[in-house]
């Protein structure tokens, strides 16, 4: 039997079983929409993952001073951190790809000529702090070690990248950062600003790359996001302002990248040592790794995903059921049609070929049907502003509509193998 016979017999099948037809698909139609979602999800979620990680470094501690809503806070310590611990882990281990120490201050702002005003983060920093989670283009220059040991009184503004495309939700969302309004129209590089009661020359512009495409907002993994960056020496000898940190020489925090995820334990072990030695407790820290956040951020989505995925599979199942059922009904609907097909000729193969070209076209109709509905739903959650969804890519289509062939494949083969071994003879007095 021919092969475009086989199609044209196929699709009259299904043309005149038009409700029991739809009925087949409509799971396959379901369970594909599914996976077309649990693949944008999935492929975001290892997308998201692995650039968190490129950005933020493979061995990435945090070692942060308890803060009073810690559970195991204890506000008899007088122990903190300062900068010169920060040296002494760089001293000690200068095989180490980064000791980033940092101090965070809330302050006010002031510029003389347009009058503009507006509380802002400022972070204290050294060169280190670029060494990791770099995203962004810079204008000027950046913070050196001259400015470290001179306290120079010199500045880099953050300005965010905005959206390529602003999602629906944004329209409702009327809250605006008067500083970043501020510094996307007004050109700072070079100009001299009041931050606290001191002036500041700016000296660099970090321009962040658009949300769609900004690493940092894949993830947020509870880090402070200043406005403004300086040396941290400078903060601590000349700005005044809010602060987490009682002592004057105190310092929020030290980022450390040990290069490698498998040398983690082994620093966090040997650091708090070090720290130990030098306070006399270790008590009053606390040390995470990025890749113990990162796993905190992404249960959640992994739950979704999971149930996404739990509810596709059942569609997916339920779709090969009815395919299966519909199948072993159209052979004792056709029994005779089989027997007049053997007697004219027709092998075993051929009948076979016959149910399972039905079942796999039934299923790609199922996934053509599925993938239309599937985009629409990916293209209006993008629209809303679900950022997992920029993520979809047309392959995702294509492995939908493969998934629903394949299970009309496999449904099949019992209900083909069945119609294939009717007695023809038998077949022919069928009534």
């Amino acid at each position: 039997m021919k092969t475009s016979e086989i199609i044209k017999s196929s699709l009259n099948e299904i043309k005149h079983h038009k409700v029991r037809s739809f009925l087949s698909f409509f799971s396959i139609m379901i369970g594909v929409i599914s996976i077309i979602y649990t693949l944008t999800l999935t492929y975001s979620m290892s997308y998201r993952i692995s650039k968190a990680v490129e950005v933020n470094g493979p061995g990435r501690i945090n070692i942060e001073t308890k803060r009073r809503w810690d559970d195991d806070y204890d506000n008899k310590s007088k122990s903190y951190l300062n900068l010169y611990d920060a040296y002494a882990i760089r001293k000690s281990f200068p095989e180490l790809y980064m000791v980033s120490p940092y101090s965070n201050k809330w302050v006010r702002f002031y510029d003389v000529q347009s009058k503009f005003k507006e509380y802002v983060g400022v972070t204290g920093i050294t060169p280190e702090w670029k060494k990791r989670g770099w995203i962004y283009k810079l204008k000027g220059r950046f913070i050196n070690d001259y400015d470290i040991e001179n306290k120079s009184k010199v500045c880099v503004v953050i300005k965010e990248g905005g959206w390529l495309k602003k999602p629906k939700w944004m329209k409702f969302y009327r809250w605006k950062d008067k500083f970043q309004e501020y510094v996307k129209h007004n050109e700072l590089l070079g100009k001299d600003i009041y931050i606290g009661n001191q002036t500041f020359k700016v000296v660099g512009v970090l321009e962040e790359p658009p949300q769609e495409q900004n690493p940092k907002s894949f993830i947020g993994v509870g880090s402070w996001e200043p406005n403004i960056l300086m040396p941290i020496s400078s903060m601590q000898s000349f700005l005044k302002g809010y602060s987490m940190n009682e002592k004057e020489d105190a310092i929020d925090g030290i980022n450390i990248d040990t290069g490698q995820k498998e040398t983690i334990e082994k620093y966090k072990r040997v650091i708090t040592e070090l720290i130990k030695s030098r306070k006399g407790n270790a008590d009053f820290i606390n040390m995470r790794d990025y890749i113990e956040v990162l796993k905190d951020q992404m249960a959640d989505k992994k739950r979704d995903m999971t149930t996404v995925m739990i509810i596709g599979i059942i569609a997916i199942f339920a779709g090969g059921i009815g395919i299966m059922n519909v199948s072993l009904a159209a052979i004792y609907s056709r029994v005779k049609e089989i027997g007049i097909r053997r007697a004219l000729g027709a092998s075993k193969s051929d009948i076979m070929k016959q149910f399972v070209f039905e079942a796999v076209l039934l299923g790609f109709l199922g996934g053509i049907f599925g993938s239309v509905l599937g985009v629409a739903a990916i293209e209006y959650l993008k629209s809303k502003g679900d950022t997992n969804m920029i993520m979809f890519k047309w392959w995702m289509v294509l492995a939908a509509i493969i998934a629903a062939m394949l299970t009309g494949f496999i449904a099949s083969v019992y209900p083909a193998k069945v119609a294939a071994d009717l007695d023809p003879v038998e077949s022919l007095k069928y009534e």
